[in-house]
């Protein structure tokens, strides 16, 4: 059935694609209370890329009472992805981006995340075929390599997460499927500084059609440890699903589907595909809609 609305949405892209132009775009603020419900995500501020470019997956990181986000754009002097930060403020205003990382093959997802004292992250490097490991050598500004965790290997939007003194890795690979997201595997490791990855005897630990890419870091979301991910059926980036994590460790993983995210606080908005919340801060992208002049 997915297939066939595939098709469908497609000519319906097509459509549309005639009279809207389209750009990725980022919302974020402070919630009164830690998300739990949708609700929460229609009053948020925006921030829009000059000319209408791409702010996309974004992540955020707060050091020092100070919060950033971390994300990816695009614009017309280096047209695949790079990576940027800027500071964003209570009454919505934000810092000018500045570039942090840019190299000569795509990047994007910057998956940040804080190992003891230090800062890390993981960006998307699927033209490299790799999954790479950047350590923050002057906050936020300046990093370095640390390590390629995988090689030879074509996967999207890795996530790591810390469980039970386990370091998890979740990302999605085209192993033995058409599209990423088909599919979502499993690594795991003690030490994601000094590791010895693993992969989890259960891979691929879902597989379908378009919807298990990672769309963020796992999160507490209404009581329940949940996992975001992509659904493409729509569109790539169409919307969010919200997978409640009932097991994870090295011999299994179960989820089953919590919610689905529509990008339902504009009318003018056409999908979503990263969010990232811890306490009361939230972040996520979503596609602007704007008729063609």
């Amino acid at each position: 059935m997915r297939k066939i609305l595939k098709k469908w949405y497609k000519f319906q892209q097509k459509q549309q694609a005639k009279k809207f132009d389209s750009h990725w775009y980022m919302r974020f603020g402070w919630l009164d209370q830690p998300l739990k419900s949708q609700e929460q995500l229609k009053d948020l501020f925006e921030i829009h890329s000059p000319h209408n470019f791409t702010f996309a997956d974004c992540f955020y990181a707060q050091e020092n009472d100070r919060t950033f986000i971390f994300f990816e754009e695009v614009d017309d002097q280096h047209p695949v992805g790079f990576l940027s930060v800027l500071e964003v403020f209570k009454d919505g205003s934000h810092t000018e981006p500045q570039t942090i990382l840019k190299l000569d093959y795509h990047l994007s997802y910057p998956c940040v995340f804080k190992v003891e004292n230090d800062w890390y992250m993981i960006p998307e490097t699927l033209e490299n075929k790799t999954i790479e490991l950047w350590k923050c050598t002057d906050f936020p500004l300046k990093w370095e390599k640390h390590s390629n965790i995988l090689e030879g290997i074509e996967a999207v939007d890795t996530t790591p997460f810390y469980h039970n003194d386990m370091w998890y890795l979740f990302t999605s690979t085209r192993r033995n499927c058409k599209k990423f997201g088909d599919r979502l595997d499993l690594f795991f490791t003690e030490d994601i500084l000094k590791p010895n990855w693993q992969e989890h005897p259960q891979n691929p630990v879902c597989k379908g059609h378009q919807q298990f890419r990672m769309a963020g870091k796992p999160f507490i979301y209404d009581g329940k440890l949940v996992r975001p991910s992509q659904d493409s059926l729509k569109r790539y980036g169409g919307n969010m699903e919200l997978k409640e994590i009932i097991e994870l460790n090295q011999t299994t993983y179960k989820e089953q589907l919590l919610e689905i995210v529509l990008p339902d606080w504009k009318t003018e908005d056409d999908g979503c595909h990263t969010i990232n919340t811890n306490g009361n801060f939230v972040v996520l992208d979503a596609i602007r809609l704007s008729l063609k002049n």
